[in-house]
């Protein structure tokens, strides 16, 4: 993992408010955006929570699977980050 692009994608409330969500189960950018609304998040559009969604994925802390019955989701990868600063690197786990 990329310690600049993950910094970067943690930098936004909005970003660690989807992580939170779809830590829980895989979702569409639709399902997504729904629930963001119902915990009164102030999100107008759905292409809003697609470039969120694009941005964690681009650092690898989301991955995007199919389901068949929904369609594209995105899911968590790892629960758990560590991140050594003395080296500038990422790791993460599920434990």
């Amino acid at each position: 993992m990329d310690i600049e692009k993950v910094m970067s994608a943690l930098n936004s409330k909005l970003r660690r408010e989807i992580l939170k969500i779809v830590s829980k189960e895989p979702m569409t950018v639709i399902q997504v955006l729904g629930q963001l609304r119902k915990r009164r998040f102030e999100v107008k559009y759905r292409e809003s929570v697609y470039r969120a969604l694009e941005k964690l994925f681009d650092a690898e802390l989301v991955e995007k699977c199919y389901i068949k019955e929904k369609g594209l989701c995105y899911k968590i990868r790892s629960k758990f980050l560590t991140i050594d600063l003395t080296q500038a690197t990422v790791k993460a786990s599920n434990f």
